[in-house]
């Protein structure tokens, strides 16, 4: 959405950079939200969300806030837990009286919910099946085989597979597939990218079978997606 000359980025948008934000190793994590990059995301909307720059800030946060309790109950954590704290850091930031205070406790909630999503990941799936998945999610470009993410959490390949499946409920292969998937659509819908770009990508053999993978998993062609 485009209003004043400021782009908003759509609840979709948040929700896939939170979701690959939470995929982070926790040290990486910390790295980026203590960035400068990570201040001006907050600041981005500073001069048009409030009269004050203070109160832009402050509702800026409030935004935050609002995205990423979804996003931690969507990753497991409890609901009336996730919205508690919602309330709570709401409540807090309305007592802070400058911009430097509201971005250390944009760092505060940032840190609390990853710790949170990722207890409450621990909770579901074992430390390999985990490292597993974060492994898949940063190497989604190129050619990512399960001989490789198998090794890079340090487990023979045939046990491997079946530790996934017991846990994720389908194989390895099938859930890198998924995954490379669900980011051709994003980048079919959202940048309009080149079906062939597209597939060379994301490791696939040709651009024929990346269609056929990507119509057999949302009923439609590739080229069909970049046109909506």
């Amino acid at each position: 959405m485009i209003m004043s000359g400021y782009r908003h980025h759509t609840w979709e948008e948040e929700r896939r950079a939170y979701n690959a934000l939470f995929l982070l190793e926790r040290e990486e994590f910390v790295e980026v939200i203590n960035s400068q990059n990570a201040n001006d995301v907050l600041l981005n909307y500073k001069e048009v969300l409030a009269p004050t720059s203070l109160r832009a800030v402050q509702n800026a946060l409030i935004c935050l806030i609002s995205s990423v309790c979804r996003i931690a109950i969507e990753l497991g954590v409890d609901v009336e837990l996730s919205f508690a704290l919602s309330d709570y850091y709401i409540n807090l930031l309305e007592t802070l009286t400058d911009e430097e205070s509201l971005l250390a406790l944009s760092r505060q909630i940032l840190l609390h919910y990853f710790d949170l999503a990722q207890n409450a990941s621990r909770q579901h799936y074992s430390k390999p099946i985990i490292g597993a998945m974060r492994y898949i999610g940063r190497n989604l470009y190129g050619v990512c085989r399960v001989s490789s993410v198998a090794a890079y959490v340090g487990l023979e390949v045939h046990y491997f597979s079946k530790l996934f499946s017991k846990e994720a409920g389908l194989c390895p292969s099938k859930y890198i597939m998924q995954r490379k998937l669900e980011e051709s659509k994003r980048l079919l819908e959202e940048l309009h990218t080149n079906v062939t770009t597209v597939a060379e990508s994301l490791g696939f053999c040709d651009t024929a079978h990346f269609s056929r993978c990507f119509k057999a998993a949302y009923g439609v062609s590739p080229s069909r997606t970049v046109d909506l």
